[in-house]
């Protein structure tokens, strides 16, 4: 994967770890803060993209409310990746993050009223999973194998093709005057061999191999399913002496592999 897919998973995290890592929350009273609003808000914001409600708790403007959203969906698309052993271009690696955005519009979560405790705030998010793209792992081999067979018998055929056009060549002579009383000769077998090089190009196997998945991705978003089985995720939200609210970033990744999970 390229420098900019590897390095997405460290810029989520970092904006994840600015936004609750140490920065005051809006507020002066936190005992009366209304952290499960503030989450409510923030997910929203993370996996559909309504971004009304975390710009009025948080006081930031729409595109940096959109970035949430956009963070999410590239961790997302690259922890797909990396589960299904996948290595995009930067053009497949955008059509998985659209798949990814449009998957988390269908999120189903509950963010439960938050409990006041000694540390700061324990609170509950119940989730109901989309369950389309977990253990896709035999799927997954099929639509390598296809790909692998369907790129060896493209560029078998194209060899044979050139190699059939060489043997036609009748070796007539095709020249013309230059204009200066030499004749440039051009063969039939010249022509097609200069045409099948930079016409024909091989076949590769991992593009059309992740082109397959992607496809498959996408038909899977006209039937959505949840597992119907709610999971319940807890968040340990500390309280520091200055009144600032941190939250472990690990904690927020848990919610999301359970929004939409890849592994069982």
């Amino acid at each position: 994967m390229t420098a900019r897919k590897k390095s997405v998973l460290g810029a989520v995290a970092l904006c994840l770890s600015l936004l609750l890592g140490g920065c005051s929350l809006p507020g002066t009273s936190f005992a009366d803060y209304d952290v499960s609003g503030y989450f409510q808000a923030l997910f929203d914001s993370c996996y559909k993209g309504e971004n009304e409600d975390y710009m009025a708790v948080a006081g930031t403007n729409e595109a940096g409310a959109q970035q949430n959203n956009v963070t999410t969906v590239e961790n997302a698309a690259v922890n797909f990746c990396n589960t299904y052993g996948l290595s995009p271009s930067d053009s497949q690696l955008g059509q998985l993050e659209e798949v990814m955005r449009q998957a988390f519009l269908s999120a189903s979560y509950v963010v439960k009223d938050e409990e006041k405790v000694e540390s700061g705030y324990y609170l509950e998010v119940e989730i109901d999973p989309i369950v389309n793209f977990q253990n896709l792992e035999d799927t997954i081999s099929q639509l390598r194998e296809e790909a692998e067979q369907e790129a060896t018998q493209a560029n078998s055929s194209s060899r044979e093709e050139s190699s059939a056009d060489e043997e036609s060549g009748d070796g007539y002579d095709y020249g013309y005057d230059d204009g200066y009383g030499d004749s440039q000769d051009t063969t039939e077998e010249d022509v097609s061999s200069s045409a099948l090089e930079e016409d024909t190009e091989p076949v590769a196997a991992n593009t059309l191999f992740v082109d397959k998945v992607i496809a498959y991705c996408q038909g899977q978003l006209n039937a959505l399913q949840h597992s119907g089985t709610a999971v319940t995720i807890s968040l340990d939200i500390r309280q520091t002496s200055e009144g600032e609210l941190q939250l472990d970033t690990n904690q927020l990744d848990t919610i999301d592999r359970t929004v939409l999970p890849f592994h069982s």
